[in-house]
């Protein structure tokens, strides 16, 4: 246990009032103020609640908001508690966990982040925007649910859920007609595609695709995609991206491509595909990863799915990132724009937080380690 446990005496009683959700706004202060002191043991406390999985399935509402925000973990234990903690979040009862820690040893100034990009920044939803073959271009999240136009052979309707789908006969030989669907920063959607697969865009992502499948059902993506691609005998389903190509006929994989990172990957959940980029190609067995980019193309023979699949989930899930792809996140979730003054800061963070999350929480947790925002409307600096 840290030496400095016996300059606070009112640590456990803050603490259990903090599992309960009960802190005042001066104890809360105090909480946090004591917090960097405490790695040992809250660790040991926070573990012993994980295995014995008391908070499964028992949390109230206000405990979800307050449960584990902003804890510090042993790096010894940050696989073990990670895993555990996005079984946990995935449950319907625990969907607003928040979780966050960072590295040991890196208090920080605890400074408040401005409440005015609280009313402005708020967390992604369900937000597109669809482009018919003819131009016209439907906002998806304000568009009444039903059928919403006929495309080729197909209808496209607006389900009760919130997805789009398209029926029926599945298969054309005629002149295609193609359809593009484009999230927003802070917006992700569904669809469900002629052949009856099934892509998640995350932010800032786009698929297009025709209406109507041939024998090699071809769609293109940018962004962050995940499939479900449906088996069809003899008709291979392919996605291009970036003069790059994926090849699979039945599967489940995530790919993550967008033009402004480096490195494109292709997640490998189901099945088998095959990632095509230039002269180099890969056979993906499922839990494989493939990263190209930079001159660069490799294969993860364990890929971290729960970390490569927590957008889905509703989980940011940052594990040893560098700061600026954290905030490159962030940006295109909260849609705000990111600024740096100086050099990018060279830290790296670990955490899980739910995606549901005030930008104010998410913030926070590097602002203890030390790093310092300015919020200015929809701009964040980060400064050295």
């Amino acid at each position: 246990m840290n030496d400095d446990n016996r300059q606070y005496p009112e640590w456990k009683e803050l603490l259990e009032k903090y599992l309960a959700g009960s802190l005042t706004e001066e104890e809360s202060q105090a909480f946090y103020e004591m917090l960097p002191h405490q790695d040992d043991q809250l660790a040991e406390s926070i573990t012993a609640d994980l295995q014995s999985g008391r908070f499964d399935g028992q949390l109230s509402a206000p405990m979800r908001e307050q449960l584990f925000r902003r804890l510090p973990l042993h790096n010894s234990r940050r696989k073990t508690i990670l895993r555990r903690m996005l079984q946990i979040a995935a449950a319907a009862l625990v969907a607003g966990v928040a979780v966050m820690y960072w590295p040991a040893g890196r208090s920080g100034e605890m400074r408040p982040v401005s409440k005015a990009v609280v009313s402005h920044a708020a967390a992604g939803s369900g937000k597109a925007t669809l482009t018919l073959g003819d131009g016209d271009i439907i906002v998806l999240d304000s568009a009444d649910n039903g059928m919403l136009a006929h495309q080729g052979a197909a209808s496209v309707t607006k389900m009760r859920n919130g997805m789009l789908t398209y029926s029926g006969d599945g298969v054309s030989d005629g002149e295609q007609v193609y359809n593009t669907i484009t999230t927003p920063k802070g917006g992700v959607y569904t669809v469900q595609l002629p052949d009856g697969s099934i892509a998640w865009l995350n932010a800032a992502s786009w698929i297009r695709f025709p209406t109507e499948f041939g024998r090699i059902r071809t769609v293109e993506a940018g962004g962050e995609v995940y499939f479900e691609v449906a088996k069809r005998d003899g008709a291979r389903f392919e996605v291009l991206f970036n003069g790059s190509k994926i090849s699979v006929l039945g599967t489940k994989f995530n790919l993550h491509a967008y033009k402004d990172e480096q490195a494109t990957t292709v997640t490998l959940l189901e099945g088998a595909v095959r990632f095509s980029t230039g002269a180099d190609s890969v056979l993906l067995r499922p839990g494989q990863q493939a990263v190209a980019g930079d001159g660069c193309f490799r294969t993860i023979p364990d890929a971290d799915l729960e970390a490569v699949m927590a957008w889905k989930n509703g989980m940011f899930h940052f594990d040893n990132l560098p700061l600026t792809d954290i905030m490159r996140e962030i940006s295109r979730w909260y849609d705000v724009d990111v600024l740096y003054q100086g050099n990018p800061v060279v830290r790296r963070f670990s955490g899980i937080v739910s995606r549901s999350a005030n930008i104010r929480d998410v913030l926070r947790f590097m602002q203890l380690a030390g790093v310092r925002f300015e919020i200015t409307g929809r701009k964040i600096t980060v400064i050295q």
